[in-house]
């Protein structure tokens, strides 16, 4: 059974808009706050970055420093 196309949109709307949170979120940190977690792996609550978290870190710190965090 294959489900509506309605739903596949829904889904991918939920998977954007997700990322979209996680990026804002990460917009405001400064230089050492990024720095801070890409060394530890660790959000600002000190959890274990997600998938999303991590691409949204390297975003900013490609955006911080002009180069793919190390």
């Amino acid at each position: 059974m294959t489900r509506p196309i309605d739903a596949h949109w829904l889904t991918l709307d939920r998977h954007f808009e997700h990322h979209l949170r996680i990026v804002d979120r990460f917009r405001q940190a400064g230089h050492e706050i990024v720095l801070r977690m890409w060394s530890s792996q660790t959000n600002e609550e000190g959890n274990r970055l997600s998938h999303f978290e991590r691409d949204a870190l390297i975003e900013r710190h490609c955006e911080l420093f002009g180069t793919w965090p190390e």
